[in-house]
């Protein structure tokens, strides 16, 4: 291990408990609920070389429940078993595990219990209920409710607890006085303010054993007018606080600024909320752990060094290269998996939908298919992938790592398909990680052999010849010229003038100074990426027969910052209107609604509505598996990702994964 790092991996005490590292990863959920998908989960990142885990916020009684999410639990006796499970997983390891204990307040809509939702102050939610102010016989219970689930948390043997007191939960909600307005002793002065909170913490301590950690997980800038700020208030309460607590995570962001408390790369560079902690840190005894886009060995250790933080943290990281650890401290910084920070997985869990990560595709499958392990091949085949994107790669790596002797063919001149293109739009850059890290361990493996440029470009009689056992297609997609919608399924007329662009050519072309029309159905990075690229030298006009554009990045948290940009950019948009026709220098929408029609003005039209897989390859040779199978070497042929069916990049690398665990 370099001395650089070696900070990283000093042992560190919270209070009673000496966590082996400084390395952890802070809560997060991945509505995996308490069974063994769960256990694995965490246990891999332990494995991996985590020196303590943070199990997921857990709901503490029926008055905090987020269904259709499926959260932690430490609500009754029936969530201990599971829990002592995943306890000693990790702990065979050598890792510590705590757990973090949870009231959503008023964001907890309680769907399935049906009770009124809990908070300091009625204000409104901006969703279809407003909450309770807490009565004292309210605050009587969910105090007790803390106290309950922290002794379960001990009966399961965690080492220590975590309240969540930050991201405007019920804690914070108390904490903060862009929540509460209350006039009795849990409101109004700060003292007043952090009564809850102090309360809280009493009752966990009252119900742990002492040799388990208690601390906190806390917002010290809620970014938003009138909350909590780190050079107010939001330090304040951790001077008030740190005699009681045993270390500090800290964060910022509450649900009004919620890309600033989960930061997409797109709206946030790498270590983004340091500047934020630094103070905390250096002036508290207390240890301060902190997270926010921390993907870099050499940033995390600079960290350490100059005092911003005493603990380094990491989720998203943490589910990008669960042995994120472990490879720096075997000196192989160059094969860590960076997180690209596109948010597919807090997207998915907060819709109840189990997480998924684009560039790890073993995420939730820890159990069947142990990442950086793989099963060899009992009988080694010539392997022939044509297409280099997300899917190819990926399939190509695995089975180099298996045994198998793979040719990877790309026509074009580098790796990456899709990945290369979408990359290249505004404020992606990070997206490169996907290619670049599958690039680098293809070039490692002596098994595999990458071949680009137009003379690896794959004919039917090239596949045929080529003396393959495997045949794997993974060409991928094109975007649809023809503006067709899930609503009519029938081509936008006009669309073959000239003037009409797939998005790959309108990046392609010069367009500066013309009026553009883009007619969008994807409403995800790709629309957003190119309607921010040629909205710099063009007036834009983007229609969508959507109620809001970029529904796709309302759960990735990049709406706000994708819509500021854009609209600092003078874009227009026409919600609620499909494309009715495409003329010579205007195109007709209509209201899908009203049916009222519009002309607009365009020089040039893009549609980003769907694409087609590039399927002919694999088609051909399908329909003559038989007869090639007799006649050549070629005893299988697959195809894999956008090639079956155009999806998300994270799909894509999920299905080569996927097929070369399989084959």
């Amino acid at each position: 291990m370099s001395t650089t790092y070696s900070r990283l991996f000093e042992p560190i005490e919270l209070g009673p408990v000496t966590v082996p590292n400084r390395i952890f990863q802070p809560p997060h959920g991945n509505a995996y609920g308490l069974g063994q998908q769960q256990t694995d989960f965490r246990a891999e990142k332990a494995r991996g070389g985590f020196g303590l885990i943070v199990q997921e916020y857990s709901q503490i009684d029926e008055t905090t429940d987020v269904t259709p999410v499926d959260s932690g639990y430490l609500h009754d006796d029936e969530t201990i078993p599971p829990q002592k499970r995943m306890v000693d997983a990790v702990h065979a390891h050598g890792s510590k595990l705590f757990v973090e204990l949870w009231h959503g307040g008023a964001t907890a809509g309680n769907y399935g219990s049906r009770q009124p939702p809990l908070t300091s102050s009625q204000r409104p939610t901006g969703r279809n209920y407003t909450p309770k102010a807490m009565e004292r016989e309210d605050i009587r219970t969910v105090l007790d409710a803390f106290g309950d689930a922290a002794d379960r948390a001990r009966r399961a043997g965690y080492d220590g607890i975590e309240l969540h007191a930050a991201h405007g939960y019920l804690i914070s909600q108390f904490l903060s006085p862009f929540y509460n307005d209350r006039d009795d002793e849990f409101g109004g002065s700060l003292e007043s303010r952090m009564r809850f909170f102090e309360d809280a913490i009493e009752r966990v301590r009252d119900n742990v054993s002492a040799d388990m950690a208690v601390g906190a997980r806390y917002t010290i800038d809620e970014r938003v007018d009138g909350g909590l700020t780190a050079d107010g208030d939001g330090i304040e309460v951790m001077r008030r606080l740190s005699d009681d607590l045993d270390f500090w995570d800290v964060d910022i962001g509450i649900k009004q600024s919620i890309d600033d408390m989960i930061g997409p790369s797109r709206r946030h560079e790498k270590n983004y909320q340091m500047d934020y902690l630094k103070a905390a840190t250096r002036e508290l005894d207390v240890p301060v752990g902190g997270a926010g886009r921390i993907t870099d060995p050499d940033d995390a250790a600079a960290l350490l060094e100059e005092n911003y933080v005493d603990m380094i943290g990491m989720a998203r990281q943490s589910i990008s290269d669960p042995h994120w650890p472990r490879k720096v401290k075997d000196g192989d910084v160059d094969r860590i998996r960076e997180c690209i920070g596109c948010n597919i997985c807090v997207s998915q869990s907060r819709q109840g939908i189990p997480l998924v990560c684009t560039q790890n595709p073993t995420v939730g499958r820890e159990g069947d298919w142990p990442p950086e392990t793989y099963e060899d091949a009992a009988d080694p085949k010539g392997v022939l992938v044509v297409g280099g994107g997300p899917a190819g790669m990926e399939f190509a790596r695995v089975m180099g790592e298996r045994g198998h002797l793979v040719h990877l063919k790309e026509r074009d001149d580098r790796l990456g398909g899709r990945v290369t293109f979408e990359a290249g739009l505004p404020e992606l850059g990070e997206w490169n990680r996907v290619r670049d890290w599958r690039a680098a361990e293809l070039d490692r493996l002596e098994t595999v052999s990458v071949h680009t440029g137009p003379r690896a470009e794959m004919s039917y009689d090239d596949v045929r010849t080529y003396g393959a056992e495997l045949v794997v297609i993974a060409t991928g997609a094109e975007w649809d010229e023809t503006g067709t919608t899930s609503s009519s399924h029938q081509p936008v007329p006009g669309w073959e003038r000239d003037h009409v662009l797939t998005p790959t050519d309108a990046i392609a072309t010069d367009l500066s100074g013309q009026t553009i029309v883009i007619f969008d159905e994807e409403g995800y990075n790709v629309s957003a990426g190119v309607a921010q690229s040629l909205a710099a030298d063009n007036r834009v006009i983007f229609v969508t027969p959507r109620a809001s554009a970029f529904q796709e990045t309302l759960h990735t948290f990049e709406r706000r910052t994708i819509f500021t940009a854009l609209y600092d950019l003078g874009v227009e948009f026409v919600a609620n209107h499909t494309l009715e026709e495409v003329r010579d220098d205007e195109v007709v929408a209509s209201n899908v609604y009203s049916g009222d029609r519009r002309s607009y003005e365009a020089d040039a039209v893009v549609f980003t509505t769907m694409r087609e897989s590039n399927d002919d390859l694999y088609r051909s040779l399908k329909a003559d598996a038989e007869s090639l199978r007799s006649s050549t070497e070629i005893e299988s042929i697959h195809a894999v990702g956008d090639c079956v069916a155009p999806r998300r990049i994270a799909d894509a690398v999920y299905a080569g994964h996927e097929l070369a665990r399989e084959l």
